[in-house]
């Protein structure tokens, strides 16, 4: 289950579980140890008490003295009226002096240690104790902690100019250390609880941090192929690490499929309008044999016929009407053919002059600029072209608008620029708006742009549109004859 969760949360959840464990293992450490410290410490203490003990005993020992001997032991002795201090030395719980037999002298608590009572009858703890003893005497202080026993011994012998007087047994109950361990144990564990208070939220914190740029970079992979997104719409993360270096090949990949993609639209585009073309033009020339015939009939009736009103009505009627299918057949029928005659600024002059009343009845301010002498392409083509897309920018400019016609030379391309600042063409158009009868506005025969787009295209240059709410743009590319 945990593969299958998001990075958003699987890397906070893992950050979460290593500071768990880490706390936890650590604190176990600590709480160890300070058990461990204590123990040794209530050893420690014990081997030096017993010392001392054993030292004060000596002379009242040696005068038998057995009620001095009680009065210096029972003050070493822990009662239960004793609290809790977590500072205080440990105490031992009883204090039994041995002779050298191995029997009790004197005891802390005589009803429970009788006086001259064999240590091995006391209890099967402390005959435990007595086999000890009597199997490995030691001149040393022992410290024994003999198993299934709840408390500790200290052993000391007492020993007067090189003579062992007895032995000191003092016990020290396991539990006496227990709420020193508790308070520290406590302690501990508060501090690990404070410590994962202030971690586990700065983990998740840096855990969504630092999945963010995978979430982001895999939301991006997954729309490629449906949606591509476009380069400067991806926030993807930016560095030298491999996250980074990796958002910066999807990137390139992304601009390499969207220049595939453009490039394909284009192919497509032109292989569609060739084919457009190809059609179109086989139907003009068939329709132009019948078409021509009809005409040269009417022209020959006109002037041999004799002609009534209504004859005279009926004839002019068709006549407009094939004259019309002419027009429009004529347009498909474009074709580059070379022309004695280049173009010149002349040329622009002589279009200026021709769109002028269209631009003055509508009031549209034109900001016209050429900046050329003569160029080896075809006057009539170039004509052409710039008589379509100026009659289109005139129609599309709203009363008072303004047009604007750069015609420039830049490394060695005749730049055509057309702008108007009328409605946006919809975007469901662009892509087949050189296409015949494709209409962007409700005037017009469709047929103004594809002229334009096929004689541009047999002069081996582009054209390209750019259009929003501020102003339609016509941009036109013809590489200039050598």
């Amino acid at each position: 289950m945990l593969n299958d969760l998001s990075l958003r949360y699987k890397i906070p959840i893992r950050g979460t579980l290593l500071i768990l464990i880490t706390s936890l293992t650590v604190t176990a450490a600590l709480v160890f140890r300070a058990y461990d410290d204590l123990k040794q410490d209530l050893l420690a203490n014990a081997e030096n008490v017993g010392l001392v003990i054993a030292r004060t005993l000596v002379p009242a020992i040696l005068k038998d003295d057995v009620w001095q001997s009680f009065k210096l032991i029972q003050p070493s002795v822990e009662t239960r009226e004793t609290q809790f201090n977590e500072y205080q030395p440990f105490q031992p719980e009883s204090i039994i002096i041995l002779n050298n037999d191995f029997v009790i002298y004197v005891a802390s608590d005589p009803f429970r240690f009788p006086m001259l009572t064999s240590l091995e009858n006391i209890s099967p703890t402390y005959n435990s104790l007595y086999q000890f003893l009597v199997s490995k005497p030691t001149i040393n202080t022992q410290i024994l902690d003999l198993p299934k026993t709840d408390s500790l011994y200290v052993t000391t012998p007492i020993v007067s100019d090189n003579v062992r007087l007895g032995t000191l047994v003092m016990s020290y109950p396991r539990a006496s250390f227990t709420p020193r361990f508790a308070r520290i144990a406590s302690r501990a564990l508060i501090a690990t609880f404070i410590a994962l208070v202030l971690l586990i939220p700065l983990s998740w914190y840096w855990g969504v941090r630092m999945a963010r740029p995978l979430i982001q970079l895999s939301s991006c992979m997954a729309r490629v192929g449906k949606d591509q997104p476009a380069i400067h719409h991806n926030e993807l993360y930016e560095s030298k690490d491999e996250i980074g270096q990796l958002s910066t090949r999807f990137k390139e990949m992304l601009g390499e499929l969207q220049i595939k993609k453009a490039l394909e639209q284009q192919v497509i585009s032109a292989e569609r309008l060739a084919a457009v073309g190809r059609l179109t033009a086989s139907i003009g020339h068939e329709i132009n044999n019948p078409l021509g015939g009809m005409l040269n009939s009417i022209n020959t009736y006109r002037r041999y016929g004799e002609l009534d009103e209504m004859a005279e009505k009926t004839i002019s009627l068709l006549e407009r009407g094939l004259l019309q299918i002419k027009d429009t057949v004529s347009a498909l029928l474009v074709e580059a053919k070379s022309s004695h005659r280049y173009f010149t600024s002349d040329d622009a002059n002589d279009i200026y002059t021709l769109i002028s009343p269209d631009i003055q009845r509508k009031k549209i301010i034109l900001d016209w600029t050429v900046n050329l002498e003569s160029i080896h392409l075809s006057a009539t083509l170039i004509r052409q072209i710039l008589i379509n897309l100026l009659l289109n920018a005139i129609k599309a400019a709203p009363t008072e608008g303004k047009i604007t016609c750069y015609i420039t030379i830049e490394k060695n391309l005749l730049m055509i620029t057309v702008c108007n600042n009328g409605e946006a063409i919809p975007s469901n158009q662009l892509s087949h708006l050189f296409e015949p009868f494709v209409h962007y506005r409700s005037d017009g025969n469709g047929l103004g742009l594809w002229v334009c787009y096929q004689i541009v295209n047999q002069l081996g240059g582009t054209i390209e549109v750019i259009s929003n709410k501020n102003i339609t743009r016509f941009i036109t590319k013809i590489p200039i004859l050598e």
